[in-house]
């Protein structure tokens, strides 16, 4: 099957019982997202479902795509098996294996719609990522340092999760950052695994830390960048560049606090950054204390 087709293949509407399917949302890496809602309920349930296609890793009697895919499954597996109730991690709530058809799906959290929150209009839907909470009006912008202390606190819950139990996200940025009932929380959950520096790296070079992405310290830096984008309104290839203007901003001090938070995150030498989510969290709440 040539790209085109299977390109085409693969936007196809996505039929699963119990599910009515609406549009597609989202697409990237090896797989799209779309828009469902659950049926049997009474009032109107929307859910987010992703469906990753084998095809898409690679020709199907090749055995390193094969692996690649087998790979993204377990890493659904693996956040299912870490994520629990908790606040801070997406929900699944269905995983359905449909590898004879050449795809797997789960069903999940629908994030927030940028601009109407909870109350879903699926003709204008548009996802709440970081990403788009940013870009807003096509335009770069900051978002208030108290805020990015908030999500910067949820999210560092969220990865200290993952790796106290063995897990790195791999992909730490906004465009992988959803909004919830307004808590921020970390989507393209297939790409989870272990710390196994012989994985691929998917993450853009200027998320990515300097010794790959195979780590829970390459996880905080990756983080680090995507907090500096939150806090400047700047492009992480600004990166460590402060707005000339800093010092007139009303929030600046407290920015320049969250900025050594950062600047640790952020830091090629392993040695002067954090060691864990944890450290990062803890010095974050530390700075909300001061608020």
């Amino acid at each position: 099957m040539d790209a085109a087709r299977a390109s085409a293949k693969s936007r196809e509407p996505q039929l699963e019982p119990g599910y009515d399917y609406i549009k597609e949302i989202a697409s990237g890496g090896y797989g799209y997202v779309y828009l469902f809602t659950r049926r049997g309920r009474d009032a109107q349930d929307y859910v987010a479902g992703k469906f990753v296609y084998r095809h898409i890793f690679g020709p199907a009697d090749d055995l390193a795509s094969g692996a690649a895919y087998q790979r993204a499954f377990d890493g659904l597996q693996n956040f299912c098996s870490v994520s629990g109730g908790s606040q801070y991690l997406l929900r699944v709530f269905d995983v359905r294996q449909r590898h004879e058809e050449g795809y797997f799906c789960y069903m999940m959290e629908l994030a927030d719609d940028i601009d109407l929150g909870r109350k879903i209009n699926p003709t204008i839907y548009k996802p709440r990522t970081l990403k788009n909470e940013l870009e807003r009006n096509g335009q770069r912008r900051k978002l208030p340092a108290t805020r990015c202390v908030e999500i910067g606190i949820a999210l560092a819950r969220g990865l200290q999760i993952l790796h106290e139990s063995g897990f790195t996200h791999r992909d730490v940025r906004p465009s992988n950052i959803i909004f919830v009932n307004d808590v921020p929380k970390l989507a393209d959950i297939d790409l989870l695994a272990g710390n196994d520096a012989q994985l691929a790296s998917y993450i853009p070079r200027n998320y990515a830390a300097p010794e790959g992405s195979h780590s829970s310290r390459a996880d905080i830096f990756s983080f680090g960048k995507t907090l500096y984008e939150m806090c400047t309104g700047l492009s992480v290839k600004d990166y460590p560049c402060l707005p000339r203007d800093i010092r007139h901003w009303d929030d600046h001090e407290l920015l320049l606090h969250i900025n050594k938070v950062i600047a640790k995150a952020c830091a090629r030498n392993l040695r002067k950054r954090y060691d864990s989510a944890e450290g990062m969290l803890n010095d974050l709440e530390g700075i909300r204390q001061q608020i």
